[in-house]
């Protein structure tokens, strides 16, 4: 990242949030109303896997045994929290392809505060794994970011991540309101042989001005900067930047209208033939929103339009929302245009339904997206759980997880399918203890490289006690 691009996008951004300075001399003073609390946790897994690292050519097997350690504290105040949790996986023997010893180490940061009319929010989070034992529908390091074919891979070596993220708001109840978003992310491969593994780092700052006009009319001015670097073959740098006019207007009391109008410009800076090269593409984005609210839940629409370095990708939605007498249903249907002008369909669906002795959660999403490293990519989710409890020290567990990646125009990749398929028995031994074991199916398949299957079964003791100081 250059760190003039780093000042002069920050300074720009910084001068939104002016009105953020006397914030942190207006919180409230009330006493403690939670106190701390400190939770430890420890957990032995003995497992047994074929093709433990999913290779098409039958790859080797592993028995392992593992013990995951844990611990988080929380300190919930009358108008502020913090949270630390740690956790790492200790390894009595080495799986195939090496790992360290104390592998999967995670660290997590969070404070959150409320004042009399702003707030305040940070965090910070690291992750240290061996690439080869990374659970894609278990490691989103930003829940929000979209799939990437690096979270599908299948290598070996070590992945190490570090982000950062921050958001200044005041004015939360004044005409005139202001907020300040930041995140930073660092992602580090070592000893990899996939060459798209490399190194790469995100830093994005999004600051927004927010005028209530009248009653039922608020206004926006949003900037936003995106510096992205990586270590690729051509050492890709690419600066993002736009500005934006919102407005949000209710239209009656059950209907709300917002659209958003901006002007984008994506500076990439690259190393092709040993030259370095600069390539600008710029275009107005911008979204349309309707939303009513019904009696039972809401309905609305959308439509969207967005800029990549590739091209341009517009996206029109319609969704529902509403309770279920035992749950809860929200789905959207509609369809996007890529960039080579190809129409695909793309929604969700969310369903819970609470039973009397079992729970059942689905979820599916299609959608088109343009990832981090400028993929335009077609991406399909789905997952199913379903938790069943035989009595009060007992209960059955099933899920079933899918991911599939698809090339949606823009350069090359490999179309990738990753699923797992989980079963699981739970018995509680006493108020601390927990016994659990079961059986897990992996499948991947990659285009050009070939489909992989694993098998694996598995007996895990668990305890976790809280105490509070």
């Amino acid at each position: 990242m250059k760190p003039m691009r780093f000042l002069i996008g920050g300074g720009c951004l910084s001068v939104l949030a002016l009105g953020t300075g006397p914030m942190l001399a207006q919180q409230l003073g009330s006493p403690e109303t939670g106190g701390p609390v400190l939770r430890f946790g420890i957990g032995s897994t003995l497992s047994a896997t074929d093709n433990y690292n999913l290779d098409p050519n039958n790859g080797d097997n592993a028995t392992l045994f593992d013990t995951r350690l844990s611990f988080g504290y929380l300190n919930r105040r009358a108008n502020d929290v913090l949270r630390l949790d740690l956790s790492g996986l200790l390894r009595a023997n080495e799986p195939p392809g090496g790992s360290s010893v104390l592998d999967d180490r995670n660290a997590r940061l969070g404070y959150d505060r409320d004042g009399v009319n702003s707030r305040l929010s940070f965090g910070a989070d690291y992750s240290f794994a061996s690439v080869d034992s990374l659970d894609p529908f278990d490691d989103r390091f930003f829940i929000d970011d979209p799939l990437d074919p690096s979270d599908l891979t299948r290598d070996r070596g070590d992945r190490e991540q570090f982000g950062a993220r921050f958001s200044l708001e005041s004015g939360l109840t004044d005409p005139v309101g202001f907020r300040l978003d930041g995140r930073y992310r660092r992602q580090d491969f070592s000893d990899t042989n996939d060459p798209d593994l490399f190194d790469t780092e995100i830093f994005n700052l999004t600051g927004t001005t927010r005028v209530t006009l009248s009653p039922v009319t608020e206004g926006r001015v949003v900037l936003r900067y995106e510096d992205y670097s990586a270590e690729d073959v051509p050492q890709t740098d690419r600066v993002t930047g736009s500005v934006n006019l919102g407005l949000t207007q209710a239209l009656s009391q059950i209907d709300t209208f917002d659209i958003l109008i901006g002007y984008q410009q994506i500076e990439t800076e690259e190393t092709i033939g040993g030259l370095r090269q600069t390539d600008t593409n710029t275009g107005f984005i911008g979204s349309l929103a309707l939303e009513r609210e019904l009696t039972r839940g809401m309905i609305g629409t959308s439509f969207d339009l967005r800029e990549s370095v590739n091209g341009r990708t517009a996206t029109w939605l319609v969704n529902r929302a509403m309770p279920l007498p035992r749950g809860g249903l929200a789905f959207s249907l509609g369809a996007t245009s890529d960039v080579d002008d190809t129409i695909r369909p793309v929604g969700s669906l969310a369903v819970t339904h609470e039973m009397a002795r079992s729970t059942l959660t689905a979820s599916l999403e299609r959608q088109v997206t343009t990832s981090s490293r400028s993929n335009e990519l077609r991406t399909t989710r789905a997952s199913v759980n379903y938790t069943y409890e035989i009595n009060e020290i007992s209960d059955l567990g099933f899920s079933v997880n899918v991911a599939d990646l698809d090339r949606a125009g823009g350069p090359a990749v490999n179309d990738t399918t990753r699923a797992d398929l989980r079963a699981t028995y739970s018995r509680a031994l006493t108020p601390d203890w927990r016994l659990s074991s079961g059986y897990e199916f992996r499948m991947r398949d990659e285009e050009n490289i070939g489909t992989a299957t694993s098998n694996r079964v598995f007996l895990t003791l668990e305890r976790e006690f809280v105490l509070r100081p």
